[in-house]
């Protein structure tokens, strides 16, 4: 908060090795990494962006206004001004997190974004700049961590003071944006990924894994788990993953996170498996079952909920069009995906008429008696009085 960019540079040389650059890119910096991206690459991000930007235009608060007699009272909708996006980075580069942070901001009307993403070695990867340039974002620092939450939440020289962060991090960025929530307002605390999947006797033991698999790969910390009303398919889908973590790409993270995140639990009834995903509150939830429609009527917490076979989780990750930010660790029993609600504000007003003053006038006056608030009273039979000039 003190130190400026003098503090986030320090931090940035340290953790992320940025060896001296600027703390904000260049416009140039920014086309140049599009240019440089891979054109098959670059047509399956438009394609992403298209789809999530098709479903989150479908969501919509709409302002509105009505009379009676008393006056005109109403709702008015207000975009966030200026947001700050964190884009972790790691052992990945996650060019999906840009478009499913910025494209619902973009959509609710939010005229600056600030993304921070963390360099390697100060520079930027192509991926992550050629999804920003495709969602129009012109302000990107090459600064990761805790010292990029405090930049957007308190402002430095070079970055100016976002209105609320939204985004995914791992455990030093949860904690950060824990910090700074009573300065700077945060989405939510999102990871390690979890997904949880409700199948039965018809249900593919490949398929199954694959999904488990595709969570467990994301990190060490990571969860998968079967609730499975067939104690053959538990059997034949624990397997199966051990097959399949032993040929996955990033087995490294899988096998460990197999190892402790991946869980088998055999349910008497699907009613039984039902109620234990509620209580569960997954981040993603995948029905596989004979008739999943029925299932998903009886949903009340998850992040996400993938329907049937052919919906892979990884679908919603990617190019479905939902959100891919989502609640994790039991959050889902309260909280949503993020969407174009996380960006706007409700402002109710209201107008009260001369003949409304009157009539409001007496219940104000017994109700601020009778909590002993005198001058809400007086304030409200002041305008009656003036009112009957």
């Amino acid at each position: 908060r003190a130190g400026g960019d003098r503090a986030v540079m320090e931090y940035a040389r340290r953790l992320d090795g940025l060896a001296g650059g600027p703390l904000t890119l260049p416009a140039g910096a920014i086309r140049s990494g599009r240019e440089a991206a891979d054109e098959r690459l670059l047509s399956a991000l438009r394609a992403s962006k298209k789809r999530i930007e098709a479903f989150h235009r479908r969501q919509s608060i709409r302002p509105f206004s009505y009379r009676d007699d008393c006056g005109s009272m109403g709702l008015k909708v207000v975009p966030l001004r200026r947001v700050g996006v964190y884009v972790p980075g790691g052992s990945a580069d996650y060019m999906s997190t840009v478009l499913m942070a910025c494209v619902p901001a973009t959509v609710a009307g939010v005229r600056e974004i600030a993304m921070c993403t963390p360099g390697r070695e100060g520079r930027v990867p192509d991926g992550i700049l050629a999804a920003a340039d495709i969602c129009g974002v012109k302000e990107i620092h090459p600064v990761g961590g805790a010292q990029a939450v405090a930049a957007m939440a308190f402002g430095t020289e070079s970055i100016p003071k976002v209105q609320k962060i939204v985004g995914p991090g791992g455990a030093v960025v949860s904690a950060a944006k824990l910090l700074v929530r009573n300065d700077c307002e945060i989405d939510f605390l999102a990871g390690p990924s979890e997904v949880l999947v409700i199948a039965d006797e018809s249900a593919d033991p490949e398929l199954v894994a694959s999904d488990m698999l595709a969570q467990l790969e994301h990190d060490p910390l990571a969860r998968a788990v079967l609730v499975t009303t067939s104690s053959e398919l538990l059997e034949q889908a624990r397997d199966e993953l051990v097959r399949q973590v032993g040929r996955a790409g990033r087995s490294g993270i899988a096998r460990k996170s197999s190892d402790k995140g991946a869980v088998f639990v055999l349910a008497g009834s699907l009613e039984e498996a039902i109620e234990f995903s509620n209580e569960y509150a997954p981040e993603h939830l995948l029905i596989d079952v004979k008739r999943p429609e029925r299932v998903l009527g009886k949903v009340e917490s998850a992040g996400s909920v993938f329907i049937g076979r052919y919906s892979t989780v990884a679908f919603g990750d990617y190019c479905s069009g939902t959100n891919h930010i989502l609640p994790t660790k039991g959050a889902a029993a309260t909280r949503s995906s993020l969407s174009v609600y996380d960006f706007l504000k409700i402002i109710p007003f209201q107008s009260i008429s001369a003949q409304g003053a009157v009539r409001l006038s007496g219940v104000v006056d017994t109700l601020a008696r009778a909590e002993g608030l005198p001058a809400h009273a007086d304030a409200a039979l002041l305008r009656a009085r003036r009112a009957k000039r």
